[in-house]
């Protein structure tokens, strides 16, 4: 049986110096996500063997310039052998993106594209396009995305993207704007699951035969009480694995000291 093993990490939202941003109270000693990424990385490492590939699914950089993506891509090389994949999510500066982690100069284009490993194909889409909390994937990406899916897998394929599809519990403004305009496109055809993340919240969900896999931040967590959001240490990564079988999503935990680093008031941040 082929199978492929792979690990999801997202919102990794990467900065060479955080003290002059507006996350600067991530920055906690061996703590900030720097270090949280590494971490990974390191992990990766340890059963890297068993590995194709990683795979991370946006918010790679918090509102950086090139140097921030080159020090992103930098990170990578040093720490890990592993072939990576990326995502943009809607804090990803899109030139800069090109230009610090693609090399490509004066370069605004959408990034989405196909993967084939062992007869699985992963198709990676942008939804960062209009830089929003709800995000959209456009027509442009969509047209081409129906003209892929008229050929099926060898085996099957998943989906990437960085919003989460609001399809069945999964709702709210932080969901992809136009979920149905995707789900349009992907229903009748051999796409089984859809890979995201900029919730900081792991959700693992199925709708009808589609598994809807939301992955927990490696920066932060968020957690929601009545009208507050709170900002969190609680970190974490999925581990993917994918066979004849389906996939199974294990939930892994970055293991430090879980505590409230802030809190914000949606009513002043959400109109009514």
């Amino acid at each position: 049986m082929n199978t492929l093993k792979f690990l999801h990490l997202t919102d990794t939202h990467i900065l060479q110096d955080y003290q002059k941003s507006e996350i600067k109270m991530l920055d906690r000693p061996h703590e900030n996500p720097t270090d949280q990424l590494v971490n990974v990385l390191k992990y990766a490492n340890t059963i890297q063997p068993a590995l194709d590939f990683i795979l991370i699914s946006g918010d790679l950089v918090h509102e950086g310039g090139v140097e921030d993506y080159r020090y992103f891509k930098q990170l990578i090389e040093e720490h890990t052998t592993l072939p990576v994949y990326v995502a943009l999510g809607n804090h990803d500066v899109t030139e800069a993106f090109w230009e610090g982690y693609a090399n490509q100069v004066n370069c605004s284009e959408n990034l989405y594209y196909e993967k084939t490993f062992l007869g699985y194909r992963m198709i990676v889409l942008d939804s960062s396009h209009d830089k929003s909390g709800a995000g959209l994937i456009d027509h442009e990406q969509l047209n081409w995305l129906e003209e892929v899916l008229k050929t099926p897998a060898q085996k099957t394929t998943f989906i990437v993207v960085h919003h989460p599809l609001a399809v069945g519990e999964v709702d709210g403004i932080h969901s992809l704007g136009n979920s149905h305009e995707l789900m349009n496109v992907i229903k009748n055809t051999d796409v089984t699951a859809v890979l995201s993340g900029h919730t900081h919240q792991n959700k693992l969900t199925q709708f009808n035969d589609l598994l809807l896999s939301t992955a927990e931040g490696t920066s932060f967590g968020v957690e929601l009480s009545d009208e507050m959001m709170h900002i969190t240490t609680k970190t974490g990564f999925n581990l993917c694995t994918l066979n004849e079988n389906g996939m199974a999503i294990q939930m892994m935990t970055i293991p430090i000291q879980q505590k409230k680093i802030s809190s914000i008031d949606l009513k002043s941040v959400i109109p009514s």
